[in-house]
């Protein structure tokens, strides 16, 4: 990942540039994800107020229409890399690390208003990016996110919900909700991390994340693992979980579907039948509450169904952005 910089795109960073010997690793696989799909995606960094270093990928054409992408709860920014050759032709696409994970600052999210919190950065990243509304895809917790900023800022263009969003129902699957238990959240993650860093994160991705792993290289999960390894990373995803629940129960920002149809932006919902979150049954009476959206139903896919094997989800996502 290389390029010039500019004052408005933040510092533009090299794996070499990172002090901390994970960081270091973490920005290599990065770079070797990125040199997978033979992508020109630049890494850069900018300070915010709410959560300290805000790391984001961006690449595409200079001149076009500002896309933002939002990553889910467990997954960093660099998931979406293998949408991006589908975009950067036509958009400037921002891929940015949410505090926790990735290579932005490890915040603690406990004792904060969760609704404001969950996008402070992003409103800060979009005014020193100088983008007002941009096109936004959100996958799981990145769809609550997109949710937050169309209800109470009025920052979204059009929006995509790729996988089941969060927002739409506090019925969290049985792992999710064991760990918004304080101290037990700190046994099974741990529990989970025992072993080969990289082949826990292969069967993670399996359990969670999609049907048919067979198109996602083994670099990903070189990446993900080198992620563990983050400082602060640990704490910050515990304390994430806690704010969003207590003892099995979801946070009431979980369900906000009431706020969700009233919605007036042109909105997709992309959904795979075996989703691990919600069935699409979850999502469909949503949309069709709202005033200007449509569902897509994707059998056999998962809750990051742009890892699946095929190109049907890069042509949905770049064809509703293009309308």
């Amino acid at each position: 990942m290389s390029g010039s910089t500019t004052v408005s795109e933040g510092r533009a960073l090299s794996p070499d540039d990172w002090s901390h010997p994970a960081e270091r690793r973490y920005a290599d696989a990065q770079a070797r994800l990125a040199d997978h799909y033979d992508l020109a995606v630049e890494s850069r960094v900018t300070e915010t107020d709410a959560a300290g270093r805000v790391h984001y990928l961006v690449g595409g054409s200079q001149d076009g229409d500002p896309l933002l992408l939002l990553h889910g709860v467990g997954t960093p920014a660099a998931t979406w890399l293998p949408l991006f050759p589908a975009l950067t032709d036509e958009y400037r696409v921002y891929a940015p690390d949410r505090p926790g994970l990735g290579l932005s600052a490890a915040p603690s999210y406990r004792d904060r208003d969760l609704r404001s919190y969950l996008v402070a950065y992003l409103l800060e990243l979009l005014d020193d990016l100088a983008i007002d509304r941009p096109h936004v895809a959100g996958n799981s917790h990145g769809g609550l996110q997109s949710f937050l900023l169309a209800i109470d800022h009025d920052r979204v263009d059009r929006l995509q919900l790729v996988g089941a969003p969060g927002g739409v129902s506090r019925d969290l699957p049985l792992l999710f909700r064991l760990l918004t238990v304080r101290g037990l959240n700190r046994v099974l993650l741990w529990l989970l991390s025992r072993g080969d860093p990289v082949e826990n994160a292969r069967q993670s991705m399996q359990r969670v994340n999609v049907v048919d792993a067979s198109a996602i290289p083994d670099v990903f999960y070189e990446l993900l693992a080198a992620g563990q390894d983050l400082p602060g990373r640990p704490e910050s995803q515990r304390s994430l979980a806690t704010a969003q629940g207590s003892y099995g129960r979801a946070h009431p920002l979980f369900d906000i579907r009431d706020e969700i149809v009233g919605i007036d932006c042109p909105t997709q919902f992309v959904w795979g039948t075996e989703d691990a979150f919600y069935p699409p049954d979850v999502g469909r009476p949503v949309a069709e509450k709202m005033p200007d959206a449509e569902f897509h139903e994707l059998p056999g896919h998962g809750h990051t169904p742009w890892l699946e094997p095929g190109d049907e989800v890069a042509g949905l996502v770049r064809g509703f952005f293009d309308n």
